[in-house]
């Protein structure tokens, strides 16, 4: 089948929708083929056309919203000189902007999570700080901007996880507050770029 395909296109994507449905209702672990075949109104080997398995389907919805999440942590294109409040609040918005995009997927995802994903997240946030943090400064891979970096990437995860289940907060609301909470933290470690600490 053509992957390009309208039909296949709208059948992938209600296969998403029924599962990312059947996760806020239930374990992950005990949605049955049967079920979101059911949910997403389609046969039983339709849903092998797209994956082999539940697991395929889960690891593509997480990978999907890992990588755009990612994205929104591409260090801005500046020098360690020259990051001030506005490239700041650039970088909190395209953050709010990527979870907000990705909003049912990480709901249904962080739901009944155990961590993993959580942890995904973290990680997966660590890897483009300290990716942009090399692209600004020669001393980034030092213990102290690691544990820095560390530190920063669990408490955006941790803050994203939050907010999606408190609904009174707006994504207007959330960016002003990630913002107040990450200018403190862009500008320490800001200081751990400019240095080796331990030197």
């Amino acid at each position: 089948m053509n992957k390009n395909d309208l039909r296949y296109r709208k059948t992938e994507e209600n296969l998403k929708q029924a599962f990312l449905s059947l996760m806020l209702q239930q374990d992950c672990r005990r949605i049955t083929i049967r079920q979101l075949c059911q949910a997403a109104q389609c046969a039983r080997n339709t849903f092998y056309q797209h994956y082999p398995d539940l697991e395929a389907l889960k690891a593509h919805l997480i990978g999907a919203v890992l990588t755009a999440i990612a994205d929104s942590f591409r260090a801005p294109k500046t020098d360690l000189a020259h990051i001030d409040t506005a490239q700041i609040r650039r970088y909190t918005q395209a953050i709010i902007a990527s979870v907000s995009a990705q909003l049912t997927t990480l709901q249904a995802l962080l739901a009944k999570d155990d961590g993993t994903f959580q942890k995904q997240l973290a990680d997966v946030i660590y890897t483009q700080v300290m990716a942009g943090d090399r692209g600004l400064s020669k001393v980034a891979d030092t213990a102290i901007n690691r544990l820095n970096a560390a530190y920063l990437a669990a408490a955006v995860a941790g803050f994203i996880a939050r907010w999606l289940t408190e609904p009174a907060v707006s994504p207007a609301v959330a960016e002003q507050i990630l913002f107040t909470i990450h200018q403190p933290t862009i500008n320490t470690s800001s200081a751990y770029l400019a240095t080796d600490p331990l030197k």
